[in-house]
Order: C-alpha cells, then sequence, then structure tokens
C-alpha cells in the first residue's frame, strides 16, 4: 500500500519551515546505529521504502528489526512514523514513544542529543506534545547552551499555549544564534502576542534583512503583516501578507500541488449527488447496527471551527476530535479497489447495504483507535473545517447525524484566510493569492447552498458574530441541538487549553477570553475588496450579511 506522504523537498508539515529532508525526514538515519549485519540490511531496505513512499514495506522491514532487537531506536521510531502516516497514530505514537525512552537512555550515556529534538519534531507533528516537551527538556538539561535545543523547547511551550515558559528559551536561542532565521521568528510570534510589536517589528525585519531562504523570508514577511495589522497599518500589512504569500507560491514544492484539484472535486460531487443519492438509506435501516451518532462540525477554513471546538471541548459531555481525517480516511477505505477516475457518487451508486455498514464500521474503528473507550460514551464531535465538500458523503452514510455549520461574514473569512499561514495542501494553496480566496470559497460555499437542504442530516448553522456578541443564548441554543444540557464550564473554555495541542493556526486564539475585534476587520481593509467582491456578493446576501 502506498500512502502519501512528504517528499524530501517539500515544507516539513510540522510547521518548522524546513524542507521535509532537513527536518522530520532525517529522523531515520540520525537515530541509534544497528548492532549486526542482519539489522543493517533489514534498515537500509527500510530506508529505500520509505524514500519511494511504500511504508506498508518499510513497516515490514522495521517490524523485523524489531523481532530481533525490540529497542533498537531507528526501528521503533520508523515504524511509528510509517504507522502515523498510514493513519494509525495510535500504535504509531506507541513506538514513537518507545523510541523516546531509548534516546533518552543513549543521550544520557552519549550526551548526543540531536536525535531527541528530531524526534520530539515529528512526536509534535502528530500532536504528542507532552511527550516532545520531555525530549526537548531532557535536551536543554544535557545541552543548556544548545540553540536548536532550546529553541525546539520553546516550541513546544509555544504550542501549549504557554508562552510565558517559552519566552525565556526563544531569547536565549537568539542570543546563541541571533542571525537564525527560525529562532528569530518564534520569539517574534511570542513577542507579537504579549503584545510587544515594536520588537516583534524589528525582529522581523532584521530577519528580511540577514535572511536569503525563501521559505523563511515569506514566513517573517507574514508575521511582519500581522504585526502591522495589529498597529493598524493596513496598508502595509496587506503589502506584507502579498509578498508573503506571492514568494511561498515561487517554491517548486508548492507549484507541484495540484491547486485545480480542489475544484474538480467539489465540480465531482456538485453533479453527482442528488437528492435520492443524498438520502439513499432510511435512517431506521442503517441504525440497526446499533453504532453511536457522529455530530460533523464544518465549514469554510477561519469560520470559527476552532473555537466552536474548543467551548464543546470543554463539556464533560462531549468529545471533540482535533482535525483528524476520519473522513478523509473513509474515503480511502470506499476507494479501494475502485478505478481512480471513479467519482465519489459514482462508487457510492454502486454500494450494497452490507458494504454501508462495513464503511459505518471502519470509521468508527477509526474513531475508537484514536478515542479508546469513550466514544460510546459521550456526544462525539468530528471536527474538520473543509469536510463540507464532503457533506455529499456524510449524508449518505450517516443519514442519522446532525452537522454544526460554522458561518461568518465571508469578507471577514477571505481576509483572514489571506493573513494565515497554513501548512501547504490542496486545501490551502489557493488560499495563498487575493483571487484564489475568493474562487474556493465561491466554490465551496456555492456547493454548500446548493446541496445543504437536501442533506438527510438534520443542519444547525452556527454564526461566529453570534457566538462573540451573545455566547450563552448561542451555545445553549448549540447544547439543545446536540442533546445535552448547558455547562457553565464552556464559558470559561480558554482556561482548559494550556496545555493543550491544537492543531490549527487557531490555536493561540482560542486560549483568550472571547473578543470582538475579529467581526468586522474587513472594514479596515475595504479598499482592497472590489477586485473580489463580485465573487462574494452572492453569499454575503445568502447570508444576510448585507443587512449586518
Amino acid at each position: 500500500m502506498h500512502t502519501k506522504k512528504p517528499r524530501r523537498h517539500d515544507p516539513c508539515p510540522c510547521g518548522s519551515g524546513k524542507k521535509y529532508k532537513q527536518c522530520c525526514g532525517v529522523l531515520l538515519p540520525l537515530l541509534a546505529n544497528p548492532v549486526t549485519d542482519a539489522v543493517k540490511e533489514q534498515l537500509s531496505e527500510a530506508r529505500k521504502a520509505v524514500c519511494t513512499g511504500d511504508l506498508s514495506q518499510a513497516e515490514y522491514c522495521f517490524r523485523q528489526v524489531l523481532s530481533v532487537a525490540p529497542q533498537q531506536a531507528e526501528a521503533l521510531a520508523g515504524l511509528g512514523q510509517c504507522l502515523c502516516w498510514r493513519q494509525q497514530s495510535r500504535e504509531g505514537l506507541a513506538f514513537l514513544n518507545s523510541a523516546a525512552v531509548v534516546l533518552q537512555q543513549e543521550a544520557q550515556a552519549t550526551r548526543t542529543i540531536r536525535p531527541l529534538i528530531d524526534l520530539g519534531i515529528q512526536l509534535l507533528h502528530w500532536g504528542d506534545v507532552q511527550a516532545a516537551l520531555e525530549l526537548a527538556e531532557t535536551s536543554v538539561q544535557l545541552a543548556p547552551d544548545n540553540a536548536a535545543a532550546l529553541n525546539q523547547l520553546a516550541l513546544c511551550y509555544s504550542r501549549m499555549n504557554r508562552d510565558k515558559d517559552a519566552l525565556p528559551h526563544a531569547r536565549s536561542a537568539c542570543q546563541l544564534l541571533p542571525d537564525d532565521p527560525g529562532c528569530n521568528i518564534l520569539l517574534a510570534i511570542l513577542d507579537t502576542r504579549q503584545g510587544q510589536l515594536t520588537a516583534a517589528k524589528n525582529r522581523l525585519e532584521h530577519v528580511l534583512n540577514v535572511c536569503r531562504d525563501t521559505e523563511q523570508s515569506a514566513r517573517a514577511q507574514l508575521e511582519l503583516g500581522v504585526v502591522f495589522d495589529k498597529l493598524g497599518d493596513v496598508d502595509r500589512a496587506f503589502a506584507a501578507f502579498t509578498i508573503a504569500n506571492t514568494q511561498q507560491l515561487t517554491l517548486p514544492a508548492l507549484q507541484a500541488i495540484d491547486a485545480e484539484s480542489i475544484f474538480t472535486a467539489i465540480n465531482a460531487n456538485q453533479a453527482g449527488f442528488d437528492v435520492a443519492l443524498l438520502q439513499r438509506w432510511p435512517v431506521e435501516l442503517l441504525a440497526a447496527d446499533a453504532l453511536p451518532v457522529p455530530v460533523f462540525l464544518f465549514g469554510f477554513l477561519r469560520s470559527g471551527t476552532t473555537l466552536t471546538e474548543q467551548v464543546l471541548a470543554a463539556h464533560p459531555a462531549i468529545l471533540t476530535s482535533n482535525e483528524e481525517p476520519f473522513i478523509a480516511e473513509l474515503i480511502t477505505e470506499l476507494r479501494r479497489g475502485q478505478l481512480a477516475t471513479d467519482t465519489i457518487p459514482e462508487i457510492l451508486r454502486q454500494l450494497t447495504l452490507d458494504d454501508v455498514r462495513h464503511l459505518r464500521r471502519f470509521y468508527w474503528q477509526r474513531v475508537a483507535e484514536k478515542y479508546p473507550e469513550q466514544r460510546v460514551k459521550k456526544c462525539f464531535i468530528d471536527k474538520m473545517a473543509l469536510n463540507s465538500i464532503e457533506a455529499g458523503l456524510i449524508s449518505y452514510l450517516f443519514p442519522e447525524a446532525k452537522i454544526l455549520f460554522a458561518l461568518r461574514d465571508p469578507r471577514d473569512v477571505c481576509l483572514s484566510c489571506y493573513m494565515q499561514a497554513f501548512s501547504p495542501s490542496v486545501a490551502t494553496i489557493n488560499l495563498l493569492s487575493w483571487t484564489g480566496v475568493a474562487k474556493q470559497y465561491a466554490a465551496v460555499m456555492g456547493y454548500w447552498l446548493n446541496i445543504r437542504d437536501a442533506l438527510a442530516p438534520t443542519v444547525m448553522t452556527l454564526r461566529y458574530e453570534d457566538t462573540v456578541n451573545d455566547f450563552e443564548t448561542t451555545y445553549r441554543n448549540v447544547f439543545d441541538f446536540l442533546g445535552v444540557a448547558w455547562h457553565a464550564d464552556c464559558a470559561q473554555f480558554y482556561t482548559q487549553v494550556a496545555g493543550r495541542y491544537i492543531a490549527t493556526p487557531s490555536f493561540s486564539a482560542v486560549s483568550q477570553p472571547l473578543y470582538k475585534t475579529a467581526a468586522g476587520r474587513w472594514h479596515k481593509y475595504a479598499d482592497y475588496f472590489p477586485p473580489i467582491l463580485p465573487q462574494l456578493q452572492r453569499f454575503i446576501e445568502a447570508f444576510a450579511y448585507d443587512k449586518s
């Protein structure tokens, strides 16, 4: 089985700004050396399989090594990586954590910390921020003057919304490497969050003066745009965002992404789903499998899905997912053995009732692997912003489900997307141009308008503006929709964020009490909207934002 993973020259998905081959991709050869010729041979074969993307073969080779050398760190970490890339994150993280134990023991003996840092990057990427933090703390204990270790520790604290803990380590890293782009950008981000805007501005401008790496320069420009926005200098902010996004589009790895593929998928769903297909299976027929009833939370990017997820997560009777690709994995299972050219609606029309029941069980098995023993005890919220594109599939397989659709003023959504640092993907590549943002918004939301009234699941629309203007009333209505009682802890959701890994770029914003400054932000940038307003006007009117 071949599963898509980053190529050597792609940006590393961990968000470090480095190429994959220079970041998480170098984890394998940096780990402990093999002991016997047989182990060496199996590890060599595993590395070759990883390089070609044959993760099934790589997994086999790593397991062969562990059968004779169960504490071999490279095999433990390599197997963990393979399993995580193949969407078996629960087992994969167990092996990565086993590798961490071995490497910490080796580091204590050898004082070599680079493998700890590299493994920590991988753990952070897969969401085990606590394990990554422990490795970073060990690295700093062993090498307190190592800039890479200090920066990694600061990054872990930052991702846990522990900025005050992160700041001294970030400052120390910059003192040791005053011209390093990565260290300076992280410290500038932390300074920005603390309101030290002049310090952040000066640091980012220094990065731009000394940095010759396009990826790092683009990130520095984007963060400089954030600073200018907070300073109220909208013209310099928009110019910085445009420079940053334009620079990113020149990178070979991003040029290799098919920007049209998301529109192809939307068009196929638009043409293929009709009422008969969307409501093919009666609820009472599928309910015989006695599986839980899922709730899907989606919308467009930057529409408030992360805020909603954090509020819901504060409720003791609710379990929320953290951007887990359950529907993407379901589609992979659906396509198994099918022609690559077949669209999802075409495949669904061929399924039998037994096929449907298998896919429903598969979905809940994946949920159970991620959240053992919790799925049947709590109301489960599957949160993934752009699952809106897969609303037809969800309606077909889960007619009994509920859908929370996050909505926000289209102009604020487009502006926020343009200002945001997303990991490169087919879902975000179009957001790097001002016209591309509007084009993708129009495609996704146009599809939603055309399909929503024909969906089998019950749908509730949740407006971001209602959340920030009348929080309790809005969420009392949400909890009524979900069938759970109001809980006072939800009003203090932001107090529970510290120490929790949040996969989306909104992780810092949702660690604060509710604020209203992001609602209507587009007004400050009104002069930049004429080129895209014709594409957005339909939705401004359809969602009644013309009356706001």
